[in-house]
């Protein structure tokens, strides 16, 4: 027969290699850096019928990261999602890193498959004045039109919308918004017809948000670096802690925005509870 002492033993025994399993599995979690990919349905009043359905896959922030050998798993992945463009919102580069060759893989994989769009981020801009014009390069080779101020229509038949992009405004200091609301960014909806904008800052929301865009991908805020189960995400790139616009969908002044939360690391502290992420965009109708 046990004895009640050892019976208590065994019990406090048993509770402890849960508590370990518990911790071992949320260490595991923590620190997981498998590819995900995070979804969105985007519904727009007036979105023509033929882009009901239209599916856009984001490539954020990919820091000169690698997933596998020629970017094979990232391209895997993004051509399952099936994605009628792909959407590059800056930071592909990075300015410690230096190393355009992973950027260059990805295009290669897409080039004269799938329509790709581009704008540049604050790593972009920040790296020498070479290495800037080598990422553009590898863009033109591949086919990515390049939106610095500019604006491109998307064709479906007879229907049309169109896509603005910005570069980053690298130069500034962190009151991003305090800078934007001086200087705006000089691209302007067309009337009548639904627009979508490429702007690498998500934490430039509040600038840019009554400008009259209908949907804006934007990045940069690394999901918070670390992510805190039902509070989000910790700290910005400028070390704010619990920032804004970390990841995810928001809305304000009648336009949406979609940040993702990017695919690699500029920091030293690891991505906690943050894997690696792809967005996948489908827009939609409002009925009636």
């Amino acid at each position: 027969m046990v004895s009640a002492a050892k019976k208590r033993r065994r019990k406090r025994a048993l509770i402890s290699l849960l508590i370990l399993a518990i911790l071992a599995a949320l260490v595991v979690c923590a620190f997981w850096q498998g590819l995900t990919v995070s979804r969105y349905e985007i519904a727009i009043s007036g979105l023509p019928e033929s882009f009901r359905g239209f599916r856009i896959v984001q490539v954020a922030d990919l820091h000169c990261a690698r997933f596998g050998d020629e970017q094979e798993l990232l391209c895997e992945k993004i051509r399952d999602l099936n994605p009628d463009i792909i959407v590059i919102t800056g930071d592909m580069t990075d300015q410690t890193i230096l190393d355009p060759e992973p950027t260059r893989e990805l295009c290669e994989a897409f080039s004269g498959e799938i329509s790709m769009y581009a704008v540049l981020g604050n790593h972009d801009l920040w790296i020498a004045k070479s290495d800037v014009r080598a990422l553009l390069d590898i863009y033109e080779a591949c086919g990515v039109t390049v939106l610095r101020g500019d604006t491109v229509p998307l064709t479906i038949g007879t229907d049309t919308i169109y896509l603005h992009g910005e570069d980053d405004p690298a130069h500034w200091g962190n009151d991003t918004v305090g800078f934007l609301k001086e200087n705006p960014i000089g691209l302007s909806p067309v009337d009548g017809s639904v627009n979508l904008l490429l702007y690498h800052r998500a934490n430039a929301f509040p600038a840019i948000s009554d400008a009259g865009f209908d949907l804006i991908i934007a990045g940069h805020m690394h999901g918070g670096q670390v992510r805190i189960p039902l509070v989000g995400g910790l700290v910005s790139p400028t070390r704010e802690f619990f920032p804004d616009y970390t990841a995810g969908l928001y809305q304000e002044n009648g336009t949406q925005m979609v940040v993702g939360r990017g695919l690699g690391n500029a920091v030293s502290v690891p991505r906690i509870f943050n894997a690696p992420e792809l967005v996948l965009i489908t827009l939609q109708g409002v009925s009636k």
